[in-house]
């Protein structure tokens, strides 16, 4: 009880450090492709953390931003066949453009808004002072943690997944702060995500020539964007969304060539392999003669299965919130995470361990207040558990 309190007072202490440092990252423009923009919000999470004792690795990109990798003195390399670091991780970038105007910062007494304030700017702060309040009692040199702050996450992580799935071959387990639920809710389990480049080729001829049985890739792929369209099954948790189409060069020309982009999501290995047998088969069926077509994997996000392991972390987070009087649940959650690459690589994985809100893609993007300490003080009282209970 007395290192609860302790932490307690920590938070009480430090919140508006926390308000403050969150203000200075939502009004960093940090879009994916804007590489000073996110390499300043790193900038500031490095100070942030400078007084610390954490090494700090630098894996500098080209064209995106640099990825941060800070390590306690306790986090080393494993032996074969040990795993005895945590992984925390949080992505920098956000899915704003640069010239949008959703670029404030505000508050009111109950709600902080603006671009990333819970996907995931708030959740790097939950991070930071998490790590903050462990150090100010002591006992952060200790732990084997290691906290990655990626630059590319809500473009598919092009450049840091190949990173999270080296640093999986030393860690216990990942935890993952992007935000919670509404209810309390921490993320156990994600759907599996692949997406899909289709392409269609027919024969190009003048429209005022051209019979009924036109070799047209637009017709073609008609066909085949309704027949894709129809394998979604609510029920299951299937999803098959043609989200892009392009096509033709004007209308008086049969189309040659059309191509379109899928994003396909499933709740099983089982659905997902079904899944694909079934668009490779109509991506095969000619409807239109003279057609050919074919598909292409263009990502892959691996399934989060809401498994044992996961539910066993979630387990010693349950313990230190009902402590702490935090509310907190399970959730299988639709979207995709870095957490999925994590999972894929068969580490116990807990994700939506961030501040609480709402609309995030959009411009009524907000965090519940209360939430941004409250999930930092769960993340801090819960680390030394976990390496005691599950890396040990």
């Amino acid at each position: 009880m007395a290192a609860e309190n302790r932490l307690r007072g920590f938070f009480s202490c430090h919140e508006g450090e926390m308000f403050a440092l969150l203000k200075e990252l939502v009004t960093i423009q940090s879009n994916s492709l804007n590489k000073e923009g996110v390499d300043q919000v790193g900038r500031a999470a490095r100070q942030a953390l400078a007084d610390l004792p954490l090494l700090c690795r630098r894996i500098r990109q080209d064209e995106l931003g640099d990825h941060l990798l800070f390590s306690t003195p306790a986090a080393k390399h494993s032996e074969a066949g040990e795993r005895k670091n945590i992984l925390i991780t949080g992505h920098m970038d956000t899915v704003f453009p640069q010239d949008t105007d959703f670029n404030r910062y505000l508050e009111d007494e109950n709600k902080a808004y603006g671009p990333g304030v819970i996907d995931m700017k708030g959740g790097l702060v939950v991070t930071i002072f998490a790590l903050r309040a462990l150090a100010a009692q002591g006992v952060l040199a200790e732990l084997p943690i290691m906290a990655l702050f990626n630059s590319d996450e809500e473009i598919g992580s092009p450049t840091s997944s190949p990173l999270l799935r080296e640093l999986a071959t030393d860690v216990c387990c990942g935890l993952v702060t992007e935000c919670g639920g509404l209810q309390g809710e921490v993320v156990t389990g994600r759907r599996g995500k692949r997406g899909y480049h289709l392409e269609v080729h027919g024969r190009a001829g003048h429209a005022a020539f051209a019979g009924k049985n036109k070799a047209s890739a637009i017709a073609s792929i008609a066909h085949k964007i309704l027949a894709m369209e129809a394998l979604n099954d609510p029920e299951t948790g299937l999803v098959v969304n043609v989200g892009t189409v392009q096509g033709g060069i004007g209308p008086n020309t049969v189309a040659e060539h059309a191509a379109a982009e899928i994003d396909t999501r499933y709740c099983s290995e089982a659905a997902g392999q079904e899944l694909r047998q079934q668009l490779d088969k109509i991506t095969a069926k000619n409807n239109v003669p003279g057609v050919s077509a074919s598909l292409q994997v263009t990502h892959d996000r691996p399934l989060m299965e809401a498994g044992v392991a996961n539910k066993k972390l979630f387990s010693l987070f349950a313990v230190q919130a009902e402590k702490l009087n935090i509310p907190l649940y399970e959730e299988f959650r639709a979207g995709v995470s870095d957490a999925n690459t994590l999972a894929g690589e068969g580490v116990p994985v807990l994700d939506g361990l961030g501040p609480i809100g709402e609309y995030d893609h959009s411009d009524r993007e907000y965090m519940l207040k209360s939430s941004l300490p409250e999930r930092s003080l769960l993340l801090a009282a819960t680390l030394p558990e976990v390496t005691a209970g599950f890396c040990s």
